[in-house]
């Protein structure tokens, strides 16, 4: 075990072997599988729970991208949203017809754009041959109906940064958006969005409007593959920051809001691994500083917290690395989420492991010594299915964070529940 000093603390990773599981509980692992499965679109890229009717049962959305192929193609991907209705304690019902966004539906917001009572639902597209780069679904609640609104990035100026084909021809569309957050940016009271482009090196704001929901985007460049946002006050000015993952750089980038809508950049740092994918933030170690949260996909089964402090610094991070040969892709994160899942008032992460067919929980140990930061390994496995996304929520309303998992392969959602009392 390797530790460093920093700020009166000593932040050390703790590696413990995972115990390989079908269905069913390792010992001291704190969530159980839910028995039932519930059948949603091709290739669920990412997932969000949340309550949007109002009857204080949450539903489950997932982004069904299908297979990315050549854009020339008619369909160069799927174009559409799941939306399991919850029908009381961990029942759905599959809302049809199926919310259609533009092409490789990559990711997923909710949050109350049109000042109505209900939440809205906003998706960012990564194949737009449409122009619909953002498409937003106002929740109009006759009969669970839902508006659609698109949103178009110009891809008129924007240059393209990613891979070609044989041809000369982009494999992946421009902006190629993969990320996006709702936060009031520029602080007049109104939802904005933020997203990334990682194919054209974009950052992209859409302000909110009272009349036409959200302004024509701002675009701003942010060199290096950025991937992954997360949207929240870093230096407690009560303003909105950016951190982004930089994939093509392996790096993280902050960049500082203005609280007029402007971001710039303040700093960037490596990652401490190859191709930093999904990001998060947490007060991961309960100093009342935001810290980030960073996976490695494709070549590196790590996951990294970078531990803030004043103005934008992290002198502390540590690494937790769920494979035991670093040169090995045992599992291949495909993202990550925070929840406290041991109930100690902790935020503990989960991490979705497409290759390996697991779900690993890295859980903290707060009651044993305050000085340590440590994490306790488990493993949950799915015959049969790959997880490619997975969200913490309460999904029974018992208090406690449960994971939702949406299962590529299997096109399906299943639930891990919480079992502590």
């Amino acid at each position: 075990m390797k530790g460093f000093k920093t700020r009166n603390y000593l932040v050390a990773a703790a590696t413990l072997a995972a115990v390989l599981m079908v269905m069913s509980d390792s010992a001291g692992a704190d969530l159980k599988a839910h028995p039932r499965a519930f059948p949603v679109g091709p290739n669920p890229c990412a997932i969000v729970v949340v309550d949007i009717n109002g009857d204080d049962w949450p539903e489950i959305i997932t982004a069904d991208r299908g297979t990315l192929s050549d854009l020339r193609e008619e369909r160069p991907a799927n174009d559409e949203l799941s939306l399991l209705i919850a029908q009381g304690d961990l029942k759905y019902k599959k809302h049809h017809p199926s919310l259609k966004t533009d092409f490789g539906p990559y990711a997923i917001a909710v949050a109350n754009i049109d000042a109505h009572r209900w939440p809205d639902i906003l998706v960012a597209s990564f194949h737009a041959t449409r122009r619909r780069d953002v498409s937003l679904f106002l929740n109009l609640q006759d009969d669970n109906v839902f508006k659609p609104v698109y949103f178009s990035v110009p891809g008129d100026g924007l240059e393209y940064h990613r891979q070609i084909d044989g041809d000369g021809m982009p494999i992946f569309h421009k902006p190629g958006l993969t990320s996006l957050r709702v936060g009031d940016i520029n602080n007049d009271g109104l939802r904005d969005v933020v997203a990334v482009g990682w194919g054209s090196d974009t950052l992209v704001c859409l302000d909110g409007d009272p009349e036409t929901l959200l302004k024509p985007p701002r675009i701003s460049t942010v060199h290096g593959g950025p991937f992954s946002l997360v949207l929240v006050d870093l230096n407690h000015d009560k303003n909105l920051d950016v951190a982004v993952t930089l994939m093509a750089t392996n790096e993280i980038a902050i960049l500082r809001g203005d609280g007029k809508g402007g971001f710039a950049e303040v700093q960037r740092f490596a990652s401490r691994g190859r191709l930093p994918h999904r990001l998060e933030s947490a007060d991961i170690n309960q100093d009342g500083q935001e810290d980030l949260v960073v996976s490695h996909k494709d070549t590196d089964d790590s996951i990294v917290i970078f531990y803030g402090a004043s103005d934008f610094l992290y002198p502390a991070s540590q690494e937790i690395r769920l494979g035991s040969d670093r040169e090995v892709l045992e599992h291949q994160i495909s993202d990550i989420t925070i929840g406290d899942f041991n109930q100690d008032g902790f935020p503990d992460i989960g991490a979705a492991c497409f290759r390996s067919g697991k779900v690993i929980t890295l859980t903290t140990d707060s009651s044993k010594n305050k000085t340590f930061l440590e994490f306790r390994q488990a493993s949950y496995s799915f015959k049969g299915g790959q997880p490619r996304a997975l969200c913490a929520a309460d999904l029974n309303q018992d208090g406690k964070d449960d994971i939702a998992v949406a299962l590529s392969g299997l096109n399906e959602v299943r639930l891990l529940l919480n079992k502590n009392k």
